[in-house]
């Protein structure tokens, strides 16, 4: 997701790098040494260094955002995006939508097999949408992307996989691009939800080799590979030899190693050491601003304080988020204050709605009728101080210093209008239990969305959602309206008829303020150059490291 916790590059010590051991060293090549730098080489080792380690290897199971950043080198999806928001052939070679938009008929590209060495066919493919749907596999995302439109799947022989829906869905194809949406192996699927974690079976340019909890998931070329997507720099196999993909929390620690020879990508440094990365001339950057709900605190909707409008609005106009994220993050993310990121297909500026205007927010307050103060300055009605409490991962992680002093921010803005904004870390496991029960927390939580249409919109503020996954719909909206708007956007291809009802869904949230926008979701990688060819694909912000080769 798109799972809703924050995934920032955390600052820390420089200390440190001298106690960390990282096991091997990268950039050993083993290709032709005579090649020149412009043309590609097989052989070699990379480290990629990563600041969150997954729950789990299967992005079917549970959904987030690391689980796929590595998924995306083992498992293949049935169509890639590219960044126009096209879509093209990947494990389907082909594929037709029926006219009423309800029945999508995809040929499945022959001659591939798993890891395992099982067939890639039609009844693969249809064991990976019931894996992906089942309950038991406890997917909130890929359940919320799919459940509020999935009708049935079959074989109709052994390259062509049928797939229809309830209710039209014009964001399927993009979807169904995302890790999250990777074929598995069914034989390894069979083998359970654990086993399937620590070592998934996918048809991908590298295989899992081992997962060294705590430590790396260990990658070795696949030497059979044959189903590149139509986008990829070249067909056939990987050209590197073994990715060592490691987990380092510590930002600062793998901004060290990429500089020194511990690391030869990483993702995602602490925003006060980009710079002197970026002006490193061993180094180069790549940047990539995620599409759909940016980094920002959901209201929960569903309980005082937040049942009332006036008081949401009062909330964010009293925020003063521009600052808040300027201060924090050292001024190297832009405020995103909406409900789409600024690079999301029909975003729409609704800056007015959530600009900072603290006489305004007294205003509203005032017209709420919490017009007494306590001794500590802050409103009251009926004896009844104005409270709302943030939740968040206490696990640094999740939830990094910075914006741990971005809620600081906030929460002294929020003070000014007299408003008592009480900061409650959580540990990573209730924190995440707390989206599934509306009940679990008074007011606020952090929360980001990635998803590579407008669609995110129904996910995260439709009543389909709450149905499908209740913990997706994260300021717990029911409202009528926008249900009638994303339904209709979700029926129809007219681009035009999109952006309608896009923007007047965003004009909507903006008026009954449901959620404020941070920074955005961003995908940084800073690499070696002499690693060449990484890219990021659009969909979801992933590296794709099946084109990459070393230079000797």
């Amino acid at each position: 997701m798109t799972r809703t916790s924050y995934r920032r590059a955390v600052p820390g010590s420089l200390a440190l790098v001298a106690a960390l051991t990282l096991a091997g060293c990268g950039g050993t090549t083993g290709g032709d040494e005579s090649a020149s730098d412009g043309n590609p080489v097989s052989g070699g080792s990379i480290v990629y260094a990563t600041d969150r380690e997954p729950t789990c290897l299967d992005p079917h199971n549970f959904g987030d955002m690391p689980q796929t950043y590595v998924a995306r080198q083992y498992l293949d999806s049935l169509v890639s995006e590219r960044p126009d928001g096209s879509v093209v052939p990947w494990l389907a070679e082909s594929w037709e939508v029926s006219p009423d938009g309800l029945t999508y008929t995809f040929k499945i590209k022959q001659g591939v097999k798993f890891h395992d060495g099982t067939p890639l066919d039609a009844e693969a493919v249809k064991a990976n949408f019931e894996h992906i749907l089942d309950p038991a596999t406890e997917s909130a995302t890929d359940a919320g992307y799919l459940r509020p439109y999935y009708e049935s799947s079959r074989a109709i022989d052994p390259s062509t996989f049928e797939l229809k829906l309830k209710t039209p869905y014009s964001a399927l194809l993009p979807v169904l691009s995302q890790a999250f949406f990777g074929i598995q192996s069914p034989e390894a699927m069979a083998r359970g939800l654990e086993e399937n974690c620590q070592s998934p079976v996918g048809t991908g340019p590298f295989i899992v080799k081992t997962w060294n909890r705590g430590q790396s998931v260990e990658l070795d070329r696949n030497p059979d590979y044959n189903s590149a997507p139509a986008d990829a720099k070249h067909q056939g196999p990987a050209y590197l030899d073994h990715i060592s993909w490691k987990f380092i929390e510590d930002g600062s620690v793998r901004a060290a190693a990429v500089q020194g020879r511990d690391a030869d990508i990483i993702f995602n440094p602490p925003p006060q050491q980009v710079a002197a990365l970026k002006a490193d001339p061993n180094l180069a950057t790549q940047e990539f601003t995620h599409t759909g709900l940016p980094n920002g605190i959901a209201l929960n909707t569903s309980r005082a304080p937040f049942d009332d409008t006036k008081v949401r609005q009062a909330f964010i106009h009293g925020s003063n988020a521009e600052a808040a994220v300027t201060s924090a993050y050292l001024g190297v993310y832009e405020w995103e204050h909406g409900p789409v990121s600024s690079t999301t297909p029909h975003y729409k500026d609704l800056r007015s709605f959530y600009a900072y205007d603290k006489d305004k927010a007294g205003k509203l307050l005032d017209e709420a009728g919490w017009t007494q103060r306590d001794a500590d300055g802050y409103r009251t009605k009926d004896g009844k101080r104005l409270t709302a409490e943030l939740v968040y991962s206490a696990d640094t992680g999740d939830t990094p210093p910075a914006d741990v002093t971005l809620f600081q921010n906030i929460q002294s803005a929020e003070k000014e209008i007299g408003f008592d904004v009480v900061l409650k870390p959580l540990p990573q496991d209730q924190y995440f239990a707390a989206f599934s029960d509306k009940n679990a927390y008074d007011g606020l939580t952090g929360a980001y969305w990635n998803s590579p249409t407008p669609a995110v919109l129904s996910i995260v503020f439709s009543s389909d959602s709450l149905k499908a996954a209740p913990g997706n719909n994260m300021s717990w909206v029911e409202n009528p309206k926008i249900d009638e708007l994303v339904r209709a956007a979700a029926a129809t291809t007219d681009t035009a008829e999109q952006e309608r009802l896009y923007g007047q869904t965003q004009d909507i949230i903006a008026e009954e303020a449901y959620q404020l926008g941070l920074y955005p979701v961003l995908t940084r990688l800073v690499a070696k150059k002499k690693l060449k060819d990484v890219w990021i694909e659009p969909s979801e912000g992933e590296p794709v490291l099946h084109d990459a080769w070393l230079a000797p």
